[in-house]
Formats: C-alpha cells, structure tokens, sequence
C-alpha cells in the first residue's frame, strides 16, 4: 500500500488498520466508490473541456467513455451498502455475499467494455482509420491515463487489504481506462511518425486481457456465490489453531462457509472420552474462541469422545 492511500485512508477511515471489523470493511468499499465516481467526473470534464478546446474527437469520446464508468464505481457503492445491512429472518448471516454479485455485474460490465475495444480495434484493422491530434492531446492522454492508474493501484490495494474482488474488479475499469488513453495516445503519436495501424493490434491484444479479466472475475464470483471450498491456507490456520488448545485430541470435519464479510467454520474435535460434559464444553469454548481472535473467523464447534470419527481421525499429541 503506497503512502497516499494510507494517508487517505488514516484522514477517512477510523481504526483503518482493523480490516476484520466489519464496519471498516465497509468505509473501505464507501472511500473506493467515492474516490472513483469523484475522480472519474473531474477527468471526464477535463477530457470534455480539452476536447472541445482543442477540436479532439478522441479525447471528448474519451470522456463520455470515463464518464459512463462512474456506472460501475455506483454498483461497488450500492453492494457494500447492502452488504452492510444487519442478519434479519430471511438472511440469518447477513447479505454479506451481495458483494460477490457487485462483482459479477462489474465483471459482466469490463466484458462489454472488453468486447467494445476489440469490435473497434478489428474493424480499425480491416478498414483503417484517420488519427487526428497533437503532441498537446498526447500528453493530456498520458497524464489522464496515469489518473486512472493510480485509481487502479488504489481499488487494488484497498481491495487486497480488505479481501474484496468487488474492489478489485472496479480496478480494472480504472485499468481499462489507463489503457484506452494510452492507446489513443500512441495512436496519435504512431500516425505522426507514419505507422497508423500500429493501435489497432495493440487494441486487439489489449482487449484479450480484459475479457480474460472480466471472465476470471465472473467465474471467481460465481463460485463463491455457489458456495466453492474452503481457502487451503485459512483452513491450515484454523487446524493449527485447534491443535494449540490444550485438551483437544483430534479434529475432523472442517468446513467454512463464507457471507462476504463474516466467515462461520464448523469442525468436530475429539476429547478424551472419560470427560465431563462440563470440561468438555469448556474446551469447545476455548476453541471457537481461539479460532475467533486468530482467524477471524466464527466457529461451531461438535464434540465427540476420542475413537467415534469413523477412521475420519486427525490424532493430536498431547
């Protein structure tokens, strides 16, 4: 995380540090949303003025193209927004996954953006096209495409901070963004040098990377909506977790299901069998309570005396 964003992050979000807390998950997606649909006005305005200033019809269509992702930045606000909402009857562990439908639609949305930059990227290869413009309008272009990077930097490393593939697909519409200016820019720069067509196949190969983007952010979110396994690396945090309480003999069983912000795990120990009902409970609140303050992570906790797993065993030495 670079110094601005944790600067803007320590003038904007109280306790920012604790991105476990649900409440800062959420002013976390809010500071995104608004640092996005902000930025993306004053750019889309610049890029208006300046077009019109300077008779570009690349850079007005570049500001109606800035101007409709605000869009999607309203989409990451709306889903946090819901996600927030406290467990009621219908949703007893929250609408924590509305998240991942933010995300889908985001995704769906930098695929049209995607299959938009290569439609007019093969028919610029087939048919041509005349690139007006001057060094003025590329270096406007490359200073707006280095905005909308550092946008993309500060969806991604909120997003990472936070575990949020909402923020991180919203990146990548800043990121496209980047690219477009950018390629309007080399455009310009490679039909005042004598090679016109030289943006149509950077557009092509740069239109595969967001389709491949869009895509793998619909299928990651689609699995989580469908309930995909648990991560390798939180479920050996756990196991460790229950192996350092003491009187737990063996675990099985452990399964985590993920509501976007809250996370509940449901595992089996085994304890000795000559136990009391009362120690035995005692342990098992030592381990939801082990497993809470190190993973982050709410747990249901079954008992059973050791021997009764059905060869399911994962003895402990203790």
């Amino acid at each position: 995380m670079d110094l601005i964003t944790e600067w803007i992050l320590r003038r904007f979000v109280r306790d920012y540090g604790n991105t476990s807390d649900p409440n800062v998950r959420t002013k976390y997606g809010y500071l995104e949303a608004w640092v996005s649909i902000a930025g993306n006005i004053v750019i889309a305005a610049i890029n208006l003025l300046l077009g019109f200033s300077l008779n570009s019809i690349a850079l007005i269509a570049q500001s109606l193209h800035t101007a409709s992702d605000v869009l999607t930045s309203v989409v990451v606000l709306i889903g946090f927004s819901a996600a927030a909402r406290p467990p009621d009857e219908r949703h007893p562990y929250g609408h924590g996954r509305v998240e991942s439908v933010a995300t889908l639609v985001i995704a769906v949305l930098l695929m049209v953006v995607g299959f938009e930059f290569a439609g007019k990227s093969i028919d610029r290869v087939i048919h041509g096209a005349e690139v007006k413009g001057n060094s003025a309008v590329v270096l406007v272009l490359l200073l707006i495409g280095s905005a909308k990077e550092w946008m993309a930097r500060f969806a991604i490393g909120l997003g990472r901070a936070i575990g949020s593939p909402a923020l991180q697909a919203d990146a990548w519409h800043h990121r496209s963004d980047a690219i477009a200016s950018a390629l309007v820019a080399v455009s310009i720069a490679s039909a005042s040098a004598g090679y016109p067509s030289a943006d149509s196949f950077l557009g092509i190969l740069v239109s595969a990377l967001i389709l491949y983007t869009g895509a793998k952010l619909a299928l990651s979110s689609a699995s989580s909506l469908m309930g995909e396994n648990v991560d390798p690396g939180l479920a050996s945090r756990i196991t460790e977790v229950v192996r350092s309480v003491n009187g737990v003999r063996g675990m099985h069983g452990l399964s985590v299901h993920d509501y976007g912000g809250v996370k509940i795990a449901s595992l089996h120990i085994q304890v000795k069998p000559e136990m009391s009902v009362s120690e035995s409970h005692m342990i098992a609140a030592a381990v939801k309570y082990a497993v809470l303050g190190t993973a982050s992570v709410e747990c249901v906790v079954h008992v059973e005396p050791d021997g009764e797993s059905g060869g399911q065993l994962a003895p402990l030495d203790h």
